[in-house]
């Protein structure tokens, strides 16, 4: 099944801004790395603005959806350190596949503050449900830590998750960018690792 050209349009918008940046980068500039005129490109979106919106509306909607599954899976039974990090690795690569956002946060919310109230929305949301997750690992008797702890511990892997490609980018690590984002997964993990229970 072919792609739309919105989705076309979009796909190719966030492969740009990941390889190149948002501010080196019009409209224009994507039409034409589409081969479409930039009048094909402005009857599906008003311009770049509203693309970004789009990417970030997406990105929402992946995460929210990671974050369902992930409660869900990490209740009872599945309280586990184990399916915690295939969530966070999944987290990972979410954040991976829209890095510019994080790259050019503070740009972006300058400029675009509705992007920026998104990505704050979509930064709470990781919190709160990484705290529900780790609340029930400590529950389980998987972890030991203090709410304060736990607190702390979602905030950081939040932030791990969120700038982990940062890292990632500056490092110019060669390997398949998806290796690279399993080994920032388990970096992340290392926090949580660090409050197992000791026999």
């Amino acid at each position: 099944m072919s792609l739309s050209t919105k989705q076309r349009i979009l796909e190719t918008a966030r492969e740009l801004f990941n390889a190149e940046g948002v501010a080196t980068l019009s409209a224009v500039d994507i039409a034409s790395a589409l081969g479409i005129s930039p009048g094909h490109l402005y009857y599906h979106f008003k311009g770049k603005p509203e693309i970004l919106i789009h990417l970030a509306e997406a990105y929402q909607g992946e995460v929210e959806m990671v974050l369902e599954a992930a409660l869900k899976a990490c209740r009872g039974e599945g309280a586990m350190l184990e399916t915690l990090w295939t969530h966070v690795h999944i987290l990972a690569e979410e954040a991976w596949d829209a890095r510019f956002l994080y790259r050019e946060a503070g740009a972006l919310a300058l400029h675009h503050p509705d992007l920026a109230a998104r990505l704050r929305r979509i930064a709470a949301g990781e919190r709160e449900a990484l705290r529900t997750m780790l609340e029930g690992l400590e529950t389980a008797g998987v972890i030991v830590a203090s709410p304060e702890v736990i607190d702390g511990m979602a905030r950081l892997m939040t932030t791990g998750i969120g700038f982990h490609a940062l890292q990632l980018e500056l490092e110019g690590d060669p390997g398949p960018p998806r290796a690279r984002v399993a080994r920032a997964a388990a970096q992340i993990m290392l926090l949580p690792a660090g409050l197992m229970r000791r026999a």
